[in-house]
C-alpha cells in the first residue's frame, strides 16, 4: 500500500496505460480514484479536506512551506513550530518530497550559519584551553596558539562546511523524486474532477496525460 497519495494515482495511471487506455480500464481508474479520495482516511486529514471544501489547493499550500525556504532563506536558523510540522506532515501524505521543509529547532546542526556559530564558539574554547595556562609575556607552548584569529576562523569554515552539506540534505528537495509543486498541481487536478464529478473529463484528461507522457518518452533526446 502507498503511504502517499499521489505515487497511488501515480501507479494506476501507469497500469492503465499498460493496459491500453480503454474505456473501462480508465473508468474502473477513475472510480478507484475516487474512492481513495472520499475515504474516511483521507477526509480525515485536514489539508485534504480543506481542498476538498475549495478553501485551498496543495500548490497554495506548497507554495507556503517553500516560501520560508526559497533563496538564502534556508541559510536561516528556524524555530521549532508543531503547527507547522503538522500540517507538513499533512502534506507531505498527499504529495511526495516536502519533508525537507521541516522546522526542528533553532539549534539544530540543519544549516551554515549554526554550524558556522558552533565553530566559532568551538575555536573560541579551544584557544582558551591552549592559551590558558601561558603566563603574561610567556610564548605559548603551541606556536599557533597564541593566533586565536586563525584558529577561530578555521573552525568557524569547517563548521559552514559542515553546515552547508547539512543543508543540502535536510533543506534541499531531493532531485532525484517529482518536484513537489509539479505533484501537488496533479492532485489538485484530480481532486478538482473529484469536487466538479466530472467523471467524462476525468477520463480524458488521464488519457490526455498520458499521451503525452507516452510522446515524451517516445522522443529521442
Amino acid at each position: 500500500m502507498f503511504d502517499i497519495q499521489y505515487n497511488f494515482f501515480r501507479d494506476l495511471d501507469r497500469r492503465c496505460v499498460a493496459e491500453g487506455l480503454s474505456d473501462a480500464q480508465c473508468a474502473a481508474v477513475v472510480e478507484l480514484k475516487r474512492k481513495a479520495i472520499d475515504s474516511t482516511l483521507n477526509r480525515s486529514n485536514p489539508l485534504a479536506a480543506e481542498v476538498l471544501a475549495g478553501r485551498t489547493t496543495f500548490v497554495a499550500a506548497y507554495d507556503g512551506f517553500s516560501h520560508a525556504f526559497r533563496g538564502l532563506r534556508r541559510f536561516v536558523p528556524k524555530t521549532h513550530d508543531a503547527g507547522w510540522n503538522e500540517r507538513l506532515e499533512q502534506l507531505a501524505l498527499i504529495v511526495p518530497n516536502v519533508r525537507h521543509f521541516r522546522r526542528r529547532s533553532l539549534l539544530a546542526a540543519d544549516n551554515p550559519t549554526t554550524l558556522t556559530v558552533y565553530g566559532t564558539v568551538a575555536g573560541l574554547g579551544l584557544w582558551g584551553v591552549l592559551a590558558g595556562g601561558t603566563e603574561a609575556g610567556e610564548a605559548p607552548a603551541l606556536p599557533w596558539a597564541g593566533a586565536p584569529t586563525a584558529l577561530v576562523a578555521g573552525l568557524a569554515a569547517l563548521g559552514f562546511a559542515f553546515g552547508t552539506a547539512a543543508m543540502f540534505r535536510y533543506r534541499i528537495r531531493d532531485y532525484k523524486q517529482i518536484h513537489a509543486r509539479e505533484a501537488a498541481s496533479y492532485m489538485d487536478l484530480n481532486y478538482g474532477f473529484f469536487r466538479a464529478g466530472d467523471t467524462r473529463g476525468w477520463i480524458e484528461c488521464l488519457r490526455t496525460e498520458a499521451g503525452s507522457a507516452q510522446a515524451k518518452l517516445a522522443r529521442p533526446d
